[in-house]
């Protein structure tokens, strides 16, 4: 059985770029992300499958989540876009991602 999976957008390498930077975080991650999780949980009640998702990861293995954080996979995409990984990253760490992943897409 053949299976299409749409190439990753411009978007998801750059969202893909910031969440490899998280991955190589671990404490910052511990601390943060379960108050954006339950955050989000109100503000985006149609996303609790994914939002669970995340909860079971975080509750998992380091190497489930380094994987669910750095899979360029369909369903890693859509975890992505509800990331409760905000604030891991300062500003000037994020802008300097950016830049990279700039400096990246015109070589590629």
């Amino acid at each position: 059985m053949f299976a299409f999976v749409p190439r990753l957008t411009r978007e998801d390498r750059r969202s893909l770029a910031l969440h490899e930077r998280i991955a190589d975080r671990a404490a910052p991650v511990e601390t943060l992300t379960p108050a954006n999780l339950q955050r989000m949980r109100v503000f985006r009640p149609g996303a609790s499958e994914l939002l669970d998702e995340w909860e079971r990861l975080l509750h998992g293995t380091p190497d489930l989540l380094v994987d669910a954080l750095t899979n360029p996979g369909l369903r890693y995409r859509d975890l992505r876009h509800v990331t409760p990984f905000a604030g891991v990253l300062s500003a000037p760490e994020r802008a300097a991602v950016y830049r990279e992943f700039r400096r990246a897409e015109v070589q590629r």
